[in-house]
C-alpha cells in the first residue's frame, strides 16, 4: 500500500499542494492577505515548488543529483518563508504591544536566517556535489527546522496563554495548523535520522509525515473559509483591533510596562 509510487503516494504529494493553492486563492479573494501577506506568499510559493518537485520526480530525464539540488533550494526557500510566517503570527498576537512585537518578529526571522546559513554550510562541507551529501544535508535542515519551529510555536502559545492575550481567529488557525504538522514531522524526521528503519517502515513514516502536512492544509482551509472578511478601517484610523477579551490584569500590566521601556530603549 505504502509504495513510493502508489496511488496514496501520488495523492499525498499532489493533493496538499494543490489544495494549498486553492487556500491561497480563497485567501486573496477574501482580502485576508492584507492582514497576513506572508501567508499568501508562503501558500503560493510552497504549492508551486512542491508540485514542480513532484513533476521532476516523475521525469526520467531528471537525475537524482539534479532533483536533490532542486529540493535543497526548495527547503531553503521554505525555511525562510516559514520563519517569516511565524514572525507574522508573533506580530499578530502581540499587536497591542508594538515594541515587543517588532523585537520578537525580528528575532524569529533572524533565527530562520541563521538556520538557512547553517544548512548551506553543512551542505557545502559535507560531501560537496554528491547525492548522499545533499540528502544528508536536507535531513539535517529538516530536523533542525522542525525542532526550532515547534519550540517557537509552543513559546507563542504558552506566552499568549500566560498573559491572556486575545488571538485573532486566523492567526490562531495558521499557528494551529503549523503546530500540528511541525510536531508530527519533528517526530518522523527524528525517527528517519536516528533509527536504522527498514525500507517499508521508512515509506510508512514518510506517508505519516505527508499526511500530517495534508491535515495542516485542511485546518488552514477551515479557518480561511470561516474567518470574516476584514472590515474597512475607520477614517484616520487603522485596521487593528485592540480589544482584550480578558481585561487587563497584572500580567498584562507587566507587558505594557515592558513594551514602554523597550520603546524608550529603542529610541
Amino acid at each position: 500500500m505504502f509504495q513510493p509510487h502508489s496511488l496514496l503516494w501520488h495523492y499525498l504529494w499532489v493533493a496538499p499542494s494543490a489544495l494549498l493553492l486553492v487556500v491561497g486563492a480563497i485567501f486573496y479573494r477574501r482580502s485576508l492577505h492584507r492582514q497576513f501577506p506572508v501567508f499568501l506568499l508562503f501558500a503560493v510559493v510552497q504549492g508551486i515548488t512542491v508540485l514542480a518537485l513532484y513533476a521532476m520526480d516523475l521525469m526520467p530525464s531528471v537525475s537524482d543529483t539534479f532533483w536533490w539540488k532542486a529540493n535543497s533550494i526548495h527547503l531553503l526557500i521554505e525555511v525562510i518563508l516559514k520563519f517569516a510566517l511565524i514572525g507574522e503570527i508573533f506580530s499578530s498576537v502581540f499587536r497591542s504591544y508594538p515594541a515587543l512585537s517588532k523585537l520578537g518578529t525580528t528575532m524569529v526571522r533572524g533565527v530562520g536566517l541563521v538556520l538557512v546559513l547553517t544548512a548551506v554550510a553543512v551542505a557545502v562541507l559535507a560531501h560537496p556535489g554528491s547525492t548522499a551529501g545533499m540528502a544528508s544535508a536536507s535531513w539535517v535542515l529538516n530536523l533542525s527546522n522542525f525542532m526550532i519551529e515547534c519550540g517557537l510555536l509552543i513559546f507563542i502559545f504558552l506566552f499568549a496563554a500566560y498573559f491572556r492575550l486575545a488571538w485573532q481567529r486566523l492567526a490562531f488557525g495558521i499557528a494551529l495548523g503549523r503546530g500540528f504538522a511541525a510536531s508530527v514531522q519533528l517526530a518522523t524526521w527524528s525517527l528517519l535520522a536516528n533509527l536504522d528503519l527498514s525500507h517499508p517502515t521508512r515509506q510508512l513514516v514518510d506517508s505519516v509525515n505527508m499526511g500530517a502536512y495534508h491535515v495542516c492544509i485542511l485546518i488552514w482551509l477551515y479557518y480561511v473559509l470561516t474567518t470574516p472578511k476584514p472590515r474597512p478601517a475607520p477614517p484616520g484610523g487603522d485596521d487593528r483591533h485592540y480589544d482584550h477579551e480578558w481585561g487587563e490584569d497584572q500580567r498584562q500590566h507587566d507587558l505594557v510596562v515592558w513594551n514602554r521601556e523597550l520603546e524608550r530603549l529603542l529610541q
